[in-house]
């Protein structure tokens, strides 16, 4: 009998009457529909159709406005599994701060399918972390995410900011950040005339994803897409 990754709570599969009979294998389940629940999937009639911000209809935020001023040329088209709730911070404090990287298997198939969903992709990005937060942290919780998610991506940025981490700041000063990113100089034609997606844990203001779209579209890419697990 398996136990929730979260809670530790015993897990009792349910079975169907065609897998019985055909003797299929389960995939394990590793976590209970109580904290399943728990996370908040965004429903696309009910957010901003450029960020996926959730609201109670399917206008345009007022970020996004911004962001269009400024990026006039880029259309922001960005998807996010779920929204950031109080859950949503709980178990990314678990995962990124306190290192339990296992809990990233409860959104790992969800992420997956997320990802599939975007057919022309063909260079996967992962937002990199500063070195300050990467000897603090021991990893980049975005590209564990990503292997666990069995989804292949190429590490083309660097993050060379010596800020303090984001989760400190707050929104004015997250807006007020300058670019960190760069394309590694020997990957520096890696994006040219391609495809990409950039995918990040979350989504807050829009700043971080849209410097390394800023950073990805002078590299030469053709179209860049972006995703996030929360927003």
């Amino acid at each position: 009998m398996n136990k929730c990754i979260w809670c530790n709570k015993e897990i009792i599969a349910n079975c169907s009457v065609s897998q019985l009979l055909t003797f299929k294998k389960l995939d394990p389940q590793i976590i209970c529909e109580d904290c399943e629940l728990k996370f908040d999937p965004i429903e696309m009639t009910k957010c901003c159709p450029n960020c996926h911000r959730k609201q109670m209809d399917q206008l345009i935020c007022q970020d996004c406005l911004k962001w269009q001023k400024k990026y006039p040329s880029y259309f922001l088209k960005h998807d996010a599994l779920y929204s950031y709730n109080e859950f949503g911070k709980k178990w990314m404090e678990r995962f990124k701060f306190t290192g339990d990287v296992r809990v990233a298997k409860m959104v790992a198939e969800r992420l997956s399918k997320a990802i599939k969903r975007h057919k022309e992709v063909d260079i996967i990005i992962p937002i990199p972390i500063s070195n300050k937060s990467f000897e603090n942290r021991g990893f980049n919780q975005t590209e564990i995410l990503l292997n666990i998610a069995e989804v292949p991506f190429v590490t083309i940025l660097e993050n060379r900011s010596t800020e303090k981490n984001q989760v400190t700041k707050n929104r004015r000063e997250r807006l007020n950040i300058v670019q960190p990113f760069f394309i590694k100089s020997e990957l520096k034609d890696s994006v040219r005339g391609k495809n990409v997606m950039i995918i990040d844990d979350v989504y807050t203001t829009g700043r971080t994803i849209l410097y390394a779209v800023e950073c990805v579209l002078s590299g030469g890419a053709r179209k860049v897409e972006t995703l996030s697990l929360f927003r």
